[in-house]
């Protein structure tokens, strides 16, 4: 009797002891786990995200990879890149919200979808975007550091025997710009000039050399982008420039969140110009 009942209360206290040791051990375990959380921002933080809308035809600013298949909503996080958008403006954006840890929400679609979006609320901004006075009414708002700058010409046919002297110079004349994209200030006011939309950059040349259009209103790089790729540099030419715009993020100034994101967004384009990344974006482009 006195072996078996050594032996019953040996079991019973050993059940005791490795019950608290167990829960010892699960709190220690937890601690650790706690802590670890706590040193990594981890604990109850939600991921930094921004969602942004851009176009792909606007090289070598925003324009689509070579044999890119589109996605409709990239999730592009510190450190990656998207897999269908590549130029300069992009490059700006995407490394100056990663310098400051969001995650990139990327939907590319044409321009007028992306105001759309923006309009109601799908995205938190659009870019590059200038500022004029139809979009500072619509209360838009924009970002203090601008992600490019962008001159903005005419172009006419080669043989085209013009005398420039400004924009007066086209007063009554048929001039053309794609629509949806803006032109700056100056161009807004020069209400004397015939202004016909295209729903292209490639449309508005096409108008052009049929003699639809006297001159055409552009950007100069990405115009000059898709004279290069489609063979057609030969047949136009640049007959003056009327201005230097810089292009910003926009968005709504009624969305509460904006003006933090703007924030991150600024710092952000600060930290990348002091570390050297915006200097190799920079470079990268002007190749």
């Amino acid at each position: 009797m006195r072996v078996s009942r050594t032996k019953g209360l040996f079991g019973t206290e050993w059940k005791k002891r490795r019950n608290h040791t167990g829960r010892l051990m699960g709190k220690i375990l937890l601690s650790i786990l706690l802590v670890f959380a706590l040193a990594n921002g981890a604990l109850g933080e939600a991921p930094k995200k921004v969602t942004l809308a851009t176009l792909t035809d606007f090289a070598p600013y925003c324009f689509a990879k070579d044999k890119a298949v589109f996605i409709p909503v990239e999730h592009i996080p510190p450190g990656s890149d998207s897999l269908q958008l590549q130029g300069y403006s992009w490059d700006v954006v995407r490394e100056s919200f990663h310098a400051m840890g969001y995650i990139v929400r990327l939907l590319v679609v044409p321009w007028e979808r992306g105001t759309h979006y923006l309009a109601n609320g799908k995205v938190d901004f659009v870019f590059p975007a200038n500022k004029t006075v139809e979009r500072e009414k619509k209360d838009y708002v924009f970002s203090e550091e601008y992600v490019d700058q962008i001159e903005t010409v005419i172009y006419m046919q080669r043989d085209e025997n013009f005398a420039w002297r400004g924009l007066d110079s086209l007063d009554g004349l048929s001039i053309g710009f794609v629509r949806g994209w803006a032109y700056g200030k100056h161009w807004e006011g020069a209400d004397r000039i015939v202004k016909e939309s295209t729903d292209s950059i490639l449309q508005g040349f096409e108008m052009l050399g049929k003699g639809r259009l006297f001159g055409f209103a552009g950007y100069k790089r990405p115009y000059d982008h898709v004279l290069k790729t489609t063979g057609q540099t030969h047949l136009y030419k640049i007959v003056g420039q009327f201005d230097t715009i810089d292009e910003f993020l926009m968005g709504r100034r009624a969305d509460g969140d904006n003006r933090q994101l703007l924030q991150a967004f600024d710092e952000g384009k600060r930290k990348i110009r002091e570390n050297g990344i915006l200097q190799q974006i920079e470079e990268k482009w002007q190749q």
